[in-house]
């Protein structure tokens, strides 16, 4: 029964280091790999305007060259 509070001890140690493993683990995810998705997603928004200004740059083209 003396070796309960022990490993009690024990255990609260260990969960304490692994509780702070995990708020270690969401820092880096919030702070580097969020940052990562959110500049690769401007990035794709960035080309899906240009194609889209292209196409319809290339159509208004087209519609002037069909009306002359």
């Amino acid at each position: 029964m003396e070796n309960l509070p022990q490993e009690n001890k024990e255990k609260i140690i260990k969960l304490e280091g692994e509780l702070s493993l995990i708020h270690h683990k969401i820092d880096t995810i919030k702070d580097n790999h969020l940052h990562h998705i959110d500049l690769r997603i401007n990035n794709i928004y960035k080309i899906l305007w240009f194609v889209a200004a292209l196409g319809l740059t290339s159509l208004i083209n087209l519609m002037i060259t069909l009306a002359s």
